[in-house]
This record gives C-alpha cells, structure tokens and sequence, in this order.
C-alpha cells in the first residue's frame, strides 16, 4: 500500500479560559485542550469510515485502520484539507480474523511497556485527553497518541506499516479499555501479545482466548492480569 498525505498537521493543542470551581470558590484558570478533526474515508466512491481524530498523521490512521479492518488496497491518498481520503485499487474486502502464533519468550515485558509509556505521557500530562498505542518488537518500537484509542492503535499500526515493519510477534500496548475490536485489530496485526492499563470487557476477553492472543490488562506499577 502507498501512501500520500497531503494534509500539513495543525497543532493538536489549544489554550482557554476557564471557570475553576474548589472548595465552594471560584476563580480564572488556563487550560490545555485537545483539537478534534473530522476525517471521511472513501473506497474509490463509497464511504467506508468517518473519523473523529487528532489532526495529524492521517495518512497513517487511515493506512492503519484499512489494515486492521482487513482490508486490502493498492493506494491511499488523504485530500489537502485533510477533509476526505480515499482509497483505490485493488480490494479484497474485509479478512476474517485468524488465530495468533504465538512467541516466546515476548519482546517486551509488561513492566517495559509501562515504563515506555509513562515517558510518552507528556501530551496526556498537559491535557488528559488523548490515547496512546505501542507498539515494540526487538528491532523496533513505534509510539502515537490520538484523541481517541482506536485511533491511535491505527497511527501506530499504520506508521508501522510505511516504514516496512514486520508486526507479526509484537507487542501491542493500549492506554485504553479492550474491546472485542481492540482484540480484532491486534489480531489483524498478528501481535504476541496486547496489553493495557485499563481494563477488559468480558467479550473481549473470550475472544481473545479462542483466538490464542495473550493479555495483560490493569497494568500498573504495582502489577498486572493476565490470562
């Protein structure tokens, strides 16, 4: 899949004047809050997606989220004002999921994966507001964040992707609660393991065993769950 993005990245951040209300008093206060960007995904003429997402890197959102929706095309291109991407050529449409091979030992442990992500945290320090995905294997490792989790599962997965990485036996990390199409798109992705700090629903979590992929889930500094 090629990939053109057209689309110059605004900042993602912006500045306002609040109202901050403590112990029954009130005063002015700043704050930092996340820009949100609408973004429709076309294949040739038909609409296949529309995304509410930070504005930037689009083109690899959306080479991401083809792939783990398992679709396969030829080209995609996002528009100048970042409104609109279409993909073209080629499609199979969307694969079914297939069970993960698995790898031992893992190329990142759990307690790795957290220490990686408290260091790309300063974006969710300043606004709490956005996701972050990780994705690691034992010559690579990418990091992206966005304000929504699924998102930035497909930045990181699509950045993966354009620069030639192999994501079969990585490791996927999530700031955010798994879901069956969390559990989905990693197992597209063919990754050894998916990991977050947040918690399981209990769909995701029986496919996620038929599908052999391992879990480690409320991961924090004082320990993990896993199945």
């Amino acid at each position: 899949m090629t990939v053109t993005d057209l689309f110059e990245s605004r900042p993602d951040e912006n500045t306002a004047t609040v109202l901050a209300v403590a112990d029954g008093k009130s005063q002015p206060a700043h704050v930092v809050l996340n820009e949100e960007h609408s973004l429709s995904l076309f294949l040739e003429n038909s609409l296949l997606h529309r995304f509410t997402c930070s504005p930037h890197q689009l083109g690899a959102l959306c080479a991401g989220w083809l792939f783990t929706q398992g679709y396969d095309v030829d080209a995609v291109e996002v528009s100048q004002d970042g409104a609109t991407a279409t993909a073209r050529g080629a499609c199979t449409g969307a694969a079914p999921v297939q069970p993960i091979v698995k790898t031992d030992p893992l190329p990142a442990t759990a307690e790795e994966m957290l220490s990686l992500f408290t260091q790309a945290s300063d974006k969710y320090d300043r606004t709490h507001g956005v996701h972050t995905c990780i994705l690691k294997a034992d010559s690579w490792q990418v990091i992206r964040t966005d304000i929504g989790r699924h998102n930035a599962i497909d930045k990181a997965v699509g950045a993966a992707l354009l620069e030639g990485s192999d994501l079969t036996g990585a490791v996927m990390f999530t700031s955010g609660r798994i879901n069956v199409q969390t559990v989905e798109k990693a197992a597209r992705c063919g990754v050894s393991c998916l990991m977050s700090k947040a918690v399981v629903t209990a769909q995701a979590l029986t496919l996620a065993k038929e599908l052999g992929l391992r879990l480690f889930f409320c991961v924090k500094d004082s320990g993990y769950i896993t199945v």
